[in-house]
């Protein structure tokens, strides 16, 4: 039904918070930097996009089995407060499901991306 829509939540609130690492990264830039280091706003643009990039595939599946119309209320669960609710249930349940497995999944990516930098790092010190 809109199971998407807390993915696409999700990453507004997140594209602000990177937004403002950002900002804080850029006032920071006389800390010493190392030349394999991978900074947080990029870690977070990569869940932002693997939250978009899930949200679209959901949105195109939900119109082709024809959940999603071009037509007012757009999502045929909201034409009865019976089917609203059981949206709303999807959302809280379904989609909440999805952004954390989203998020559990970058989590991983992020460790094995630091330790792989730590690597690279420790080579080239030692070279």
């Amino acid at each position: 039904m809109a199971c998407f829509v807390e993915s696409i939540v999700a990453a507004g609130v997140l594209s602000a918070v990177k937004r403002s690492v950002l900002k804080q990264e850029k006032a920071n830039e006389n800390v010493q930097k190392t030349s394999h280091k991978i900074s947080w706003s990029r870690k977070l643009s990569w869940l932002v996009n693997m939250l978009l990039g899930g949200a679209f595939l959901l949105f195109i599946e939900h119109i082709w089995h024809g959940e999603i119309v071009a037509y007012p209320p757009f999502l045929t669960a909201m034409s009865s407060p019976e089917d609203t609710q059981a949206m709303i249930y999807e959302i809280l349940t379904i989609g909440s499901a999805q952004v954390a497995l989203i998020t559990a999944i970058w989590i991983v990516m992020i460790v094995c991306a630091d330790k792989m930098s730590a690597n690279l790092t420790s080579k080239a010190q030692m070279a």
